[in-house]
């Protein structure tokens, strides 16, 4: 689903409790540089992690167009 209404039917219907970024400009991957990176046209996948201060302490960067951080990964950094 790529419309906003289609978006927010997601976020209500599985309940997410926390808040969702829309940036239909793609202004927050242009910043964080994984806009175009695979010279697809596309949004890189990618996965921050940012303490309480808003400061990144990991991050994963897909290689592939279809390369994720597993949740197993990102479960241990959170732990970590």
């Amino acid at each position: 689903m790529d419309s906003l209404q289609g978006q927010a039917w997601v976020v209500e219907q599985r309940g997410i409790p926390f808040p969702v970024l829309y940036d239909t400009s793609s202004q927050v991957p242009r910043t964080y540089g994984v806009h175009n990176l695979l010279g697809d046209g596309f949004v890189t996948p990618a996965t921050y992690i940012l303490d309480e201060n808003g400061v990144i302490t990991w991050k994963y960067v897909a290689s592939r167009t279809y390369d994720h951080a597993s949740v197993s990964r990102i479960l241990a950094q959170l732990r970590g």
